[in-house]
């Protein structure tokens, strides 16, 4: 039974179909999944997300190491079809960290969880990104690749099971060949939907048709807090890790803010803009393998991400340099003034009367 939908498509309604994930990515699907929307979104409402400037700061090899210095926001992960805070992902909330350089921009995941792995069953854990292009003004049935043209989502999501931690994935030279934003060694694709009934990788229709194009922009790495990458790791070390380790997944991924995209199937990022966008996990709780309705959703509708630019940053930094600069000289005058008051003091103190010594006395 299909879902009846409206155009504009509210995220919370959106997610619960966009990203089903189990089959092939580019095939057409009508959506049989049990449960509600539930109630009107109110959850993170007004939150923004900010991309921050750090040019030559950060390194894409699924560590956060480097963004101790980026503020991240974290969100409670409820499931997408009811935005029930009663049934949450049991673990945690999602932290997410956004920054820029100029040129890329790169997102920082981290969801806490046991560590799972088999590389021959793909409903491990899972993520995604979504990014909206416009809503759709059509009715649903006439919401498809001609009348909606235009108002598609953009999409990156990424199944760990054919990823090595802290290799890096999404885009390569043999699927780029095919024009298509398909990830055929890593499971990192780059696609897009212009409604939730009908999504594809880019450069290829719905029904799997390559019309060329496309190609995956993406890069991406994974690790969680039971891998240890110091040396890099390789096929043959497969689980990786201490299976049902505890830990927290650590997902990065990077992606020009501006792409070559001409079919429209690419958010294309502007620095002093603010954008749509939403994140998605699946994971395999209790050790049910999960069903593509059955993900977390970092929020039931858009959160607003913001490109900070390289100026505001520069200001912000002149300013508190401004501001340190400012004390540290009333400090030096004020230690300068302490330093001749007591030289001063000194001097004065130390001086004595002098007494001839009389002939009488010798």
């Amino acid at each position: 039974m299909e879902m009846a939908m409206v155009c504009p498509l509210p995220l919370h309604v959106l997610l619960v179909v966009l990203l089903s994930l189990s089959g092939l990515f580019f095939q057409v699907w009508g959506h049989g999944d049990t449960g509600s929307t539930g109630p009107p979104c109110l959850r993170n409402v007004g939150v923004k997300l900010q991309a921050s400037y750090v040019p030559g700061s950060i390194t894409v090899d699924g560590l956060s190491g480097d963004w101790s210095s980026v503020k991240g926001n974290s969100f409670a992960l409820n499931p997408a079809l009811t935005d029930d805070p009663k049934t949450a992902y049991p673990d945690g909330s999602m932290q997410i960290k956004v920054a820029h350089d100029g040129h890329d921009i790169f997102f920082l995941l981290q969801v806490p969880g046991a560590y799972k792995f088999n590389v021959n069953e793909e409903n491990m854990a899972a993520i995604a990104l979504m990014f909206p292009m416009g809503g759709c003004p059509e009715a649903p049935t006439a919401c498809n690749v001609t009348n909606c043209f235009g108002h598609e989502v953009d999409l990156v999501h990424f199944e760990i099971n054919k990823a090595i931690p802290g290799r890096l994935y999404g885009e390569n030279i043999a699927d780029s060949v095919n024009g298509t934003g398909r990830d055929s060694f890593g499971k990192l694709d780059d696609g897009y939907a212009w409604n939730p009934h009908c999504r594809s990788l880019d450069g290829m229709t719905p029904t799997g048709i390559v019309t060329g194009g496309g190609q995956n922009n993406w890069r991406g790495s994974w690790t969680h807090d039971t891998t240890d990458t110091k040396y890099g790791l390789v096929a043959a070390d497969s689980p990786y890790g201490t299976l049902n380790g505890a830990g927290t997944y650590t997902f990065e991924f990077a992606r020009p803010l501006r792409t070559n995209d001409v079919l429209q199937q690419d958010a294309q990022f502007t620095i002093g803009s603010t954008h749509g966008m939403a994140a998605a996990f699946w994971f395999p709780v209790a050790d049910n393998a999960w069903q593509p309705y059955q993900h977390y959703s970092a929020s039931c509708d858009w959160l607003q991400l913001e490109i900070v630019s390289g100026a505001s940053s520069l200001a912000s930094s002149t300013k508190s340099e401004s501001a340190l600069s400012a004390v540290s000289l009333v400090i030096a005058l004020a230690s300068l003034a302490v330093a001749v008051t007591v030289g001063w003091w000194v001097r004065q103190n130390s001086r004595t009367s002098f007494n001839p010594i009389s002939s009488s006395s010798l």
